[in-house]
């Protein structure tokens, strides 16, 4: 299951590498803003279940262990962006540098 996931997190990081090839800086900061949006909801939901009085839904219990799966696999993932676009804004600046 774990070995799933890691293969699973792997593709969607080549995944990510190919998109940022193509995409502009622009759109990169986009996906960002929106990931962050995702965790902040996914933080919100989490909030949600802890406060519930004592007898939580069912729903709720089937969505906590996924919750918690989620939340450090979105981490990981805006991190990754964020060192992303570091880079690209790195290398762009170093470009920039170069051609004058």
């Amino acid at each position: 299951m774990l070995l799933l996931l890691l293969l699973l997190l792997l593709l969607l990081l080549l995944l990510l590498l190919l998109l940022l090839l193509l995409l502009p800086l622009l759109l990169l900061l986009l996906l960002i803003l929106l990931l962050l949006l995702l965790l902040l909801l996914l933080l919100l939901l989490l909030l949600l279940v802890l406060l519930v009085p004592p007898p939580p839904p069912p729903l709720l219990l089937l969505l906590l262990p996924l919750l918690l799966l989620l939340l450090p696999l979105l981490l990981l993932l805006l991190l990754l962006l964020l060192l992303l676009l570091l880079l690209l804004l790195l290398l762009h600046h170093h470009h920039h540098h170069h051609s004058q």
